[in-house]
C-alpha cells in the first residue's frame, strides 16, 4: 500500500513539474463543468490537480487523509491568489448539509463511496480519473490491479444502471531521477521487498540532457475519464 511520505512526495512533486499530467487532467475536466464552478476534489494528495483547477477560476475545495501530503500541498500553493481551500479530512465522511457543484475523484475511491457522495454532495454531477492499463509498474514483477481501474468501473456502473459519458487519452506519468541511486530508492518505495538493484533499474531509463535530472522513468498511461450527471445518481440503489 502507497503511503505518503517525505521522500515519495518530492519524488511524486518532481514528476508533476516535469510531465505537466495534472494540467493535463485539469484541462479534461474543465471541459465537462461549467466557468467557475465550485469543485471538491476527494484524495487529493498533493493538490496538483486541485491548484491546477483553481488556477483556471474553478472554486476548489481539496481533501485528504494526509497532513504530510497536505502540509506540502499548502507550502507549494502559499503566497499564490488561488481560489482554493484545503482541507485535512475523510472525503466521505463531510457534513451532510455541505454541497458543491462538482465532485472530482482522481484514481481514488470505489464505486459505491463515489456514487454515495455524489448523491450527497453534488449539485451537478462527477468526475472520475480511472487507471486504464493492467498492470502495476513500479515494481519488478508487475502483478494485475484488481479493482478501482477503468474497465471494472464502467462494469459496475453498468451493473447499478447509472448513465455515464466517457473519454479516454494517453497521459505522460514519467518519473525523472537525479542519479541512479534515486532511482533504486523511487522503485523500492513502491515494491520494498524486490531489492532492485541499479543494474535491474538502468535498462527501463532514458538519459535526457538535463543536469538536474539525467534520468529519466518513460511512463506513457491510458487514463479513462468517467462523468456522471448528478440527476442520474437519485434513484440508483446503492445498498
Amino acid at each position: 500500500m502507497f503511503e505518503w511520505t517525505k521522500e515519495s512526495a518530492a519524488f511524486l512533486d518532481n514528476a508533476a513539474a516535469c510531465t505537466g499530467c495534472y494540467d493535463r487532467l485539469a484541462q479534461a475536466a474543465a471541459r465537462r463543468m461549467a466557468p467557475e464552478a465550485s469543485v471538491f476534489e476527494g484524495g487529493c494528495g498533493l493538490g496538483h490537480l486541485s491548484e491546477s483547477l483553481a488556477g483556471r477560476g474553478f472554486l476548489v475545495t481539496a481533501m485528504d487523509t494526509s497532513a504530510l501530503a497536505l502540509g506540502a500541498f499548502a507550502a507549494r500553493v502559499r503566497g499564490k491568489d488561488l481560489p482554493l481551500n484545503i482541507r485535512l479530512g475523510d472525503a466521505f465522511g463531510i457534513p451532510p448539509e455541505e454541497s458543491f457543484d462538482y465532485g472530482l475523484f482522481c484514481f481514488f475511491g470505489s464505486v459505491r463511496e463515489v456514487l454515495a457522495w455524489g448523491r450527497s454532495h453534488s449539485r451537478r454531477g462527477l468526475i472520475l480519473f480511472k487507471k486504464n492499463w493492467a498492470a502495476h509498474r513500479f515494481t519488478r514483477d508487475p502483478g494485475a490491479i484488481r479493482k478501482f481501474t477503468y474497465p471494472l468501473t464502467c462494469a459496475e456502473l453498468n451493473e447499478l444502471g447509472v448513465p455515464f459519458e466517457t473519454e479516454v487519452f494517453d497521459l505522460d506519468m514519467g518519473q525523472p531521477f537525479r542519479s541512479l541511486p534515486d532511482a533504486v530508492r523511487f522503485f523500492r518505495l513502491y515494491d520494498p521487498a524486490s531489492a532492485m538493484t541499479e543494474a535491474d533499474i538502468l535498462p527501463r531509463l532514458m538519459e535526457t540532457a538535463d543536469p538536474a535530472f539525467p534520468y529519466y522513468l518513460p511512463a506513457v498511461r491510458p487514463v479513462g475519464m468517467i462523468c456522471i450527471r448528478a440527476d442520474d445518481l437519485r434513484n440508483i440503489p446503492l445498498s
